[in-house]
């Protein structure tokens, strides 16, 4: 004889396969809530850290001058042998200028995308919670 278990056999079956497949979902806790609410709190804080507070092009521009004032003082005030060590070691420090430069380049158009996704990031969150 078969009993009808409806509803329950189908929840029993649903947690079975939840714990099969790795998915058991426990409840949220009334302190994973608040946490979650003060978080949403200060989402629109976490915009400094994500749109960068420095320009990265005006460094780059800074870091630029001072290589290059560096070098030009060290050639000025050397004498000849000590001109070609100068060269030398000038040339290793503008080829880390120049990956300097690349990767400060590179980081702004990550930044970019970064700043993008943040901001769909707030305006998802925005159709269901106030965020601020």
């Amino acid at each position: 004889m078969m009993v009808n278990v409806g509803y329950n056999m189908k929840s029993n079956l649903k947690l079975i396969m939840e714990m099969i497949n790795g998915e058991e979902k426990m409840p949220v806790s009334i302190e994973e809530k608040r946490n979650f609410v003060q978080e949403l709190k200060n989402f629109s804080a976490m915009g400094d850290s994500v749109y960068g507070k420095g320009n990265l092009q005006e460094l780059c521009e800074r870091v630029k001058n001072i290589v290059d004032k560096a070098q030009a003082i060290a050639l000025e005030e050397g004498d000849w042998f000590n001109e070609v060590a100068h060269k030398r070691h000038f040339k290793r420090l503008e080829e880390d200028y120049k990956l300097f430069e690349e990767t400060a380049r590179e980081i702004s158009q990550l930044q970019e995308r970064l700043s993008m996704a943040y901001e769909n990031i707030g305006s998802g969150l925005n159709r269901y919670y106030e965020v601020q």
